[in-house]
């Protein structure tokens, strides 16, 4: 949904009138911006901050793109092969998955986390999504985000 910009944000419901306030609209990870796909999913500081741990954890620089969509088609075009190939495609599901239930949880039950507990939880995610598809047992779930070099070399 997020890559297709289908996700229901604030700026969506602003535009069906359903949110009848501006500030209303207002991303609930910052409450600086309105909340539309691109700022939410990318360029929200907290967001921003978040997709950093995860392309750090890969030791990559990047510039954030201009949208989801263009993310997606970075994203997807690489060098990888076999594990390696499926762990990075994986990273970029799991953080935006990891952004959108961080939103929904300010937003519904009052909570907010730090970046660096949603990339622990994207990571996670990876890991544990990782382990069940190649059935890895070499490596505990934080082993595997510990030792993402070392697994990205497996051969399976």
């Amino acid at each position: 949904m997020a890559v297709k910009e289908r996700a229901i944000t604030r700026s969506v419901l602003l535009s069906r009138n359903l949110i009848s306030e501006i500030h209303l609209a207002l991303c609930p990870l910052c409450s600086l911006n309105l909340e539309t796909h691109q700022h939410l999913f990318l360029h929200c500081h907290f967001s921003w901050s978040v997709w950093s741990i995860i392309l750090d954890w890969w030791n990559i620089k990047w510039v954030c793109p201009s949208s989801v969509p263009d993310l997606a088609n970075w994203w997807f075009v690489n060098g990888f092969s076999n594990l390696e190939k499926h762990v990075w495609e994986a990273c970029s599901y799991a953080t935006l998955w990891s952004l959108w239930l961080a939103r929904n949880d300010t937003i519904f039950n009052n909570s907010s986390k730090q970046a660096w507990e949603v990339g622990d939880l994207a990571k996670t995610r990876v890991a544990m999504w990782m382990k069940a598809k190649f059935d890895i047992k070499v490596y505990t779930v934080e082993e595997f985000k510990i030792f993402l070099d070392s697994i990205r070399k497996l051969k399976l």
